[in-house]
């Protein structure tokens, strides 16, 4: 018998190097095991520093769980590095190899650490619009005996940095975005192999980025400091002697090169006749360039933080799938899938020429690019060659992104150049999560949806849960990233791009309590508002059950709690009234207080089991009272005579299913009123962002899978596949986004690159891939809709990968094969409704 632990994390994250932002990390592990009856019964963690002394051992912990071990030792320092390695034993106490080790160092906990250190700025800008991105750069001496060293870099506004004229790192739009006025994320980069003995440069370019650039409908521009900044800090550790250390200052020189301008929402125009080759290289004359400006000691500036959530990287690259010719000398690349990221294009021209490069989700009637919904973002990027005609250059933006899956590029056509031998690829950008989902079904519009699904979260989940990447938005909107959060778990490992998200959600706090609608919160709307200020309650308690994170709702529970007692101070005898956004875009309107009361009821509940999970008795038995008597409140003002939710619209009747606000007997009633809605709505759903996240929910809860299997199914608008038909490769922002009959909706709010309608992947994964999994647990049950077959799903779970695969055979005879992994229960309940428990590996069902 054996039980080896693998795949070990320190706080969620894993790599090469871990570099920390507390000096108290947790430690996760899968357990990988050669036979069904092995189970851990403890383990042992060791950390020892980079020479070899312990930092902390668990000594033998007599426990199954292997998620979420809190460090047990002195808290770490600052620059403190060492190795953990575990240990685990079976049932009878036979004793597992140590793990792989992972290697981990605290970065800089505290503004102090970095010294002297000064943000600088290039001064010769016109920083009211748009300006040319400013380099910086700095030569350095590197003595023999060079042991480590560690670059601690940061910016207001994105950088990207070079060592020796070589990229550091791939991150795209580094450091990020958050309220840079609270906190500002750096970065930690280990150059040790990059540096020999010798002279050295150290460069970075800046860019406008979130800190600076044009931001939202309005156009606000240096929201959070009048001009980009740059703030860095290289230690070098030598095996002899003094440590060395190069800091930002007005010792390093600054000019302007090729990037004339770069926003996010607008693109980038670079100019090849300004670039400065060598730049970056200690050989390079910079007698032209000048001081850098100082903007002030570190000292003074908000919480600098290692960045912990998943930066910004190229994920995949796309190739066109066709050349489309529109009308004459227009030419547009069609990359068959609508993504966010940007693109690299081999080019060449006579010197000054300007090539052109405009995005585009959609076309036109005549096959034209279609941009009216971008609304004020520009979204185009522009390139002027310097080289001879003959010679073949590159451009790729690196300081914005679009939305989009057309590109059209002009400028060839003035030099007679064929534009099939322009070489074009897609860069496709979102934060760096692994995709933890699989599914694949007998009905390939069905399966088309689901990748749909995943595809509206690559392109949205960048930096924060956007809820475009296109328009002049792009904002984290918190009620989509609440309703989609459980699908986004099962789609992506998550834990770390919501964790951050959170901050900036308690960031964005009101002081009297209310949680905002927006965040980072560069608008004020409507904070409070239901399902979307619920989202401090609500995302948290899901990374709970899904995760198993007790820490997540340790670090929100004030601020939950905050936002709850501001709910009831803004309640009408528990009923909330007032301005909401309700079911947003739903085509049937369910009155506003009836959606704000019920997410107020839903809230109380969750907040009384979180208090329990953490042992706050008083506060558990405080929101048990508040969610009774809140329950009884909105069953007195929406629950009529019957016992029906009313008016009893599908999102009604869908909350009230869902959040138990009705009562046990009702149950029956209520669920023939949604059916009936359903049904004599021709089978088609009226639901807007709130309620479609809940209707799929309901109806199975009901016992109503069939009804829930054909709304999936439906064709006809509004409903799932209706988009898909239209030819989406995305989820779209509104059923109606566009029709082939009728064209384009309304182009003043018309995504097409929306997740939120995505959560219909979840019930796909759980409901017809048969995989329901929570910390505590993993079940699998389906539906076994014929009409779906053959069904492949698969989850690389926290716990190991889950499969699930089943066919229904025409004599209808079923079969179905299922994988879990050790360390967690696992249980199948078959379609007649037996139980059986299951070991680790394969089980054959039927």
């Amino acid at each position: 018998m054996t039980i080896v632990p693998v795949d070990l994390q320190i706080d969620a994250r894993k790599g090469e190097r871990i570099f920390l932002a507390s000096g108290k990390p947790e430690f996760s592990w899968r357990i990988q095991t050669d036979t069904a009856a092995a189970r851990q019964s403890a383990f042992r963690i060791l950390a020892e520093d980079d020479q070899g002394a312990v930092l902390w051992d668990s000594g033998i912990v007599q426990e199954t769980a292997c998620r979420w071990i809190p460090w047990g030792g002195a808290a770490l320092a600052s620059r403190m590095a060492g190795t953990a390695r575990v240990q685990i034993f079976d049932q009878s106490g036979n004793a597992s190899d140590f793990s792989e080790p992972v290697h981990f160092e605290t970065a800089l906990l505290e503004n102090r650490d970095w010294g002297n250190a000064h943000w600088i700025w290039y001064d010769r800008n016109n920083y009211s619009t748009t300006a040319p991105s400013p380099y910086f750069r700095r030569t350095f001496c590197v003595r023999p005996g060079l042991h480590k060293a560690r670059l601690y870099i940061t910016a207001r506004g994105c950088f990207n940095a070079y060592i020796d004229g070589m990229k550091i790192s791939p991150d795209y739009l580094a450091p990020g975005w958050t309220d840079f006025r609270k906190q500002i994320p750096f970065m930690t980069y280990d150059l040790t192999k990059a540096l020999s003995e010798g002279i050295h440069t150290l460069g970075a370019v800046l860019s406008d980025g979130w800190c600076c650039g044009n931001l939202t409908i309005f156009r606000y521009r240096n929201t959070y400091h009048p001009h980009p900044e740059l703030l860095a800090r290289l230690e070098l550790t030598y095996d002899q002697g003094e440590p060395g250390c190069i800091v930002t200052d007005s010792s390093w020189k600054s000019f302007t090169g090729s990037i004339l301008s770069a926003d996010l929402y607008d693109g980038e125009d670079a100019d090849a006749r300004l670039e400065m080759p060598g730049w970056c290289k200690c050989n390079y004359d910079d007698k032209g360039w000048i001081a850098a400006a100082d903007g002030g000691p570190v000292q003074e500036s908000p919480l600098l933080v290692q960045k912990t959530a998943p930066p910004v990287r190229c994920q995949q690259i796309l190739k066109p799938v066709q050349l489309l010719h529109p009308k004459k000398d227009i030419c547009i690349w069609d990359f068959g899938q609508n993504f966010t990221g940007t693109y690299r294009v081999r080019l060449r021209g006579t010197p000054g020429r300007l090539f052109t490069f405009q995005t585009g989700e959609m076309l036109d009637n005549d096959g034209t690019l279609y941009t009216l919904n971008y609304r004020s973002a520009r979204s185009r990027d522009s390139y002027i060659c310097s080289a001879p005609l003959e010679e073949w250059c590159e451009f790729s933006p690196s300081f914005t992104f679009h939305g989009f899956r057309y590109l059209q590029i002009d400028g060839y056509q003035f030099d007679k150049i064929p534009p099939e031998s322009l070489e074009v690829t897609g860069l496709v950008l979102h934060s760096d999560m692994q995709v933890t989902a699989e599914f694949l079904c007998g009905n390939p519009l069905v399966s088309r949806l689901w990748l749909n699904a995943l595809w509206g979260q690559r392109s949205n989940f960048l930096e924060i849960p956007m809820d475009c990447p296109q328009r002049d938005e792009r904002l984290g909107w918190t009620g989509d990233a609440q309703i989609f959060a459980t699908t986004a778990m099962y789609n992506a490992d998550c834990c770390t791009f919501y964790r951050k998200y959170l901050r900036d959600i308690r960031d964005a706090m009101q002081e009297d309590g209310a949680a905002p609608s927006i965040a980072p919160a560069i608008l004020r709307m409507l904070d409070g508002a239901a399902a979307w200020g619920d989202a401090i309650v609500l995302i948290p308690y899901a990374l709970y059950r899904h995760y198993g994170w007790k820490n997540i709702l340790v670090e929100n529970y004030a601020a939950m709690k905050r936002s709850i007692a501001w709910q009831k101070a803004h309640s009408d005898a528990y009923i909330r009234n007032g301005k909401q956004f309700g079911d947003w875009l739903a085509p049937v309107e369910t009155p506003l207080s009836l959606v704000a009361t019920a997410y107020f009821v839903h809230c109380a509940r969750c907040l009384s089991e979180i208090a329990g999970v953490l042992g706050q008795e008083d506060d558990q038995k405080e929101f048990s009272r508040l969610f009774k008597e809140a329950r009884a409140a909105f069953q007195k003002a929406f629950v009529d005579r019957d016992g029906i939710v009313s008016p009893p619209t599908q999102t009604a009747l869908a909350l009230g299913l869902v959040f138990d606000i009705i009562e046990s007997d009702e149950l029956a009633a209520n669920a023939v009123a949604l059916e009936k809605s359903v049904r004599e709505n021709g089978t088609r759903l009226n639901t807007g962002f709130i309620g479609t996240a809940l209707l799929l929910p309901a109806l199975v809860k009901c016992g109503l899978g069939k009804t829930a299997c054909d709304l999936v199914l439906q064709e006809e608008y509004p409903s799932w596949l209706y988009s898909v038909k239209q030819g989406a490769t995305t989820i779209w922002e509104r059923w109606e986004s566009f029709s082939r009959e009728k064209g384009f909706a309304d182009a003043s709010m018309n995504s097409f690159n929306h997740y939120a309608y995505g959560t219909v992947a979840s019930f796909l994964t759980s409901h017809i891939g048969g995989i329901h999994y929570s910390h505590e647990k993993i079940l699998l049950q389906m539906i076994p809709d014929e009409r779906f077959s053959p069904v492949q799903a698969a989850y690389d779970s926290p716990h190991g990968k889950i499969t699930s695969q089943w066919e229904k055979a025409q004599d209808g005879q079923l079969s179905w094969r299922v994988l879990v992994p050790g360390g967690i229960p696992a249980t199948a309940i078959l379609p007649d409704g037996t139980r059986r428990e299951l070991p680790p590996g394969t089980t054959v069902l039927l």
